[in-house]
Order: C-alpha cells, then sequence, then structure tokens
C-alpha cells in the first residue's frame, strides 16, 4: 500500500502514529483481510490492538456479516462457555430459555477475541475445534453445531516476530 493509502485507513480507524512499525502492521492487515485465515495479533496493553481486527474485518470479504468483539478476560470462568458458543433450556441453573452465543451469531462474520490467553483450559480446547473444524457443541447439547466464522485474537504475550501464514504459504511478517 502507499503511504497515502495507509494515511486513510489511520484516519477511518482513528489511529495516531508514524511509525513504520505501525504502516507495516496496517499493511499487513490489509493483505491479510482477504484471505480466511484466523489471526492472532500480539502486543503489550493499551497499543490498540483492538483496531486491527476491524481493520481486517471491514476489508474482508465478511464486512457485511456480524463483527463481535469479546474481552475473554472481563467474562466469568463460568459463564464464558455459554457467551461464546451458547447454551439449551435448562443446561444449568439459570438457563431459562435457549441462547445462541457469540458463535451462532456471528456465523458468516468475524469474532475478536481480545486477551484469549486469559481462556480457561477447557474453553481453549472448545475454541481450538472451532479452528479446526468450524464446530461447537452449545453447552447442555450433544448436536454439533456449524459455524462459518473468521477469528481475530489478541493477546498482551511478547512474540518475538510475529507471521501470518496464508492458504497459499505467503507469509507476511510485521519486521
Amino acid at each position: 500500500m502507499t503511504k497515502a493509502e495507509i494515511q486513510l485507513v489511520k484516519q477511518r480507524f482513528g489511529i495516531i502514529g508514524n511509525a513504520e512499525a505501525l504502516s507495516r502492521a496496517i499493511d499487513v492487515a490489509i493483505q491479510v483481510a482477504p484471505t480466511d485465515l484466523s489471526v492472532l495479533i500480539t502486543g503489550e496493553s493499551g497499543v490498540g490492538k483492538e483496531s486491527f481486527p476491524q481493520i481486517i474485518h471491514q476489508y474482508s470479504r465478511r464486512k457485511h456479516g456480524q463483527y463481535i468483539a469479546v474481552n475473554c478476560g472481563a467474562i466469568p470462568e463460568g459463564t464464558i462457555d455459554s457467551e461464546l458458543f451458547g447454551h439449551e433450556k435448562g443446561a444449568f441453573t439459570g438457563a431459562i430459555g435457549e441462547r445462541k452465543g457469540y458463535f451462532g451469531e456471528a456465523d458468516g462474520g468475524t469474532i475478536f477475541l481480545d486477551e484469549v490467553g486469559e481462556l480457561p483450559m477447557p474453553t481453549q480446547a472448545r475454541l481450538l475445534r472451532v479452528l479446526e473444524s468450524g464446530e461447537f457443541i452449545k453447552v447442555g447439547s450433544s448436536r454439533v453445531q456449524k459455524t462459518d466464522v473468521r477469528i481475530v485474537a489478541a493477546t498482551n504475550v511478547t512474540c518475538r516476530r510475529p507471521l501470518l501464514k496464508d492458504v497459499s504459504g505467503r507469509i507476511y511478517s510485521t519486521d
């Protein structure tokens, strides 16, 4: 992308800064957007990681689908599976009706899982199944459901050299 095009993206998404690494990260987000790759964004807390899933969603074929941002660290461990995958009526005390969950709601769209590392290990295992096959099971159900959702996740765990690899084998790096 040209500097002018990157500047337009910065204006559209309220991004302030002129560091070369920031421009490179925006360029990578635009390049990966047309693919259906799941994306992991790394960086320290407070650096603006939440802007990049929005860029990826808006420049993707999913832009007309639902975009849901989930702060994984803010949802209590006891309810996170229900929030993400939904639940059946009577699945637990207080489940007075069926709930679709974020993966059901965002079918055809994008889910941004902020601070994905905060998810409990059993939930991470269920998330892995969604990443691998697009399948999930609601809490209290035995019926497998399919979803067509793109997952963009973020963590503040530092990665020395973040890389993205698309289905054609092209590697994108923010270095």
